[in-house]
């Protein structure tokens, strides 16, 4: 194995409890991509507070970072990390859901990458709760990568902990198998890498065009396996930063789809995303109203209610609680 890196770290975990990665109630309306082998965009991070901050960070190890700037990115991660675990406790802007993107099984960076990656999600109180993992295919790729995590945690009595991993969609045959990818148990949730999906696709951009019509398919069939499977999904990237409008309207294209959250390059993208993506005031006081019209009905033992002219059902009123727990949800991490 490759140790291109100076850190030192432990291989072998004898008995070590995984961390929460109950991620049911935690938001993901805003992912920000972070690439390791900046500093200043690593240091950033802590900056960031109330509207502007992310619900998630994904430190990048892969396409952000140049092949010769690989062992560096490494490096200034795992520093970066230990040094938030010791200020943790007097700072609240460390707290977002950190994972990692590392590289491709068939590439020279993988193995080292895995290490490191594994090191910290099993290590307690340091911020980072998955691993991403960049142009999976199919149940194959889980299972080689699931097995190698494995086997860099086993323990002598068979209890290893589950690597938590997140698997980028983003070629053609992924979005064939998105189904059975997202059906195992080790996948956490699906992450849509709509610029190389737009490649492979060979949708042809031109400038100011967008290629999103192309990838709707695409992107409504990973929706249904998030949903057949109850795994988050989150939309891909806008590459334009200072163009708010165009940005605007695709994280609303991706709300009305039934995205979770979306994926971003640059912090100025954050404050829009995290609006949008919540439930916006106006749905949250019909959302009221729709569960105080149905427990009213309730009294009555009907199966249906009416609110302004609407027939109400069970589903609709299931709906509004859902929008409502998500609301709250937010709200106590603002």
């Amino acid at each position: 194995m490759m140790r291109s890196s100076n850190i030192i770290i432990r291989r072998t975990y004898f008995g070590t409890p995984p961390k929460n990665n109950n991620i049911s109630s935690r938001p993901f309306r805003s992912m920000l991509y972070v690439p390791a082998s900046n500093t200043r965009a690593l240091n950033k991070l802590d900056t960031l507070s109330g509207s502007m901050k992310p619900d998630a960070v994904m430190f990048d190890l892969e396409d952000g970072v140049a092949p010769d700037m690989k062992s560096e990115a490494r490096d200034n991660l795992h520093q970066f990390l230990q040094e938030r675990r010791r200020i943790r406790d007097t700072s609240s802007n460390n707290d977002y859901f950190g994972i990692v993107r590392i590289n491709r099984v068939d590439t020279p960076w993988f193995e080292d990458d895995a290490l490191m990656a594994n090191d910290l999600v099993i290590q307690k109180d340091i911020n980072t709760h998955g691993v991403v993992l960049p142009k999976i295919e199919g149940k194959k790729d889980v299972d080689t990568i699931s097995n190698h995590f494995a086997s860099l945690c086993s323990t002598k009595d068979d209890d290893s902990p589950v690597i938590p991993l997140w698997a980028m969609i983003e070629t053609p045959l992924a979005i064939l198998s998105v189904s059975e990818i997202a059906s195992q148990t080790c996948v956490q949730g699906l992450i849509l890498g709509t610029n190389d999906l737009g490649k492979e696709l060979r949708l042809r951009p031109t400038a100011g065009a967008s290629t999103r019509e192309g990838l709707s398919t695409s992107l409504q069939l990973a929706i249904l396996a998030g949903r057949a499977y109850n795994k988050p999904v989150i939309d891909g990237v806008y590459n334009n930063f200072r163009d708010e409008e165009g940005f605007r309207r695709e994280c609303i294209q991706g709300k009305a789809l039934g995205m979770d959250g979306k994926t971003l390059i640059h912090p100025n993208q954050i404050a829009a995303t995290n609006e949008i993506l919540a439930p916006s005031v106006e749905e949250i006081e019909y959302a009221k109203r729709v569960v105080t019209c149905w427990e009213k009905n309730q009294s009555g033992n009907l199966g249906v209610a009416v609110l302004d002219g609407m027939m109400i059902e069970q589903l609709h009123v299931d709906i509004a609680k859902r929008l409502l727990e998500q609301a709250e949800r937010i709200e106590s991490i603002v």
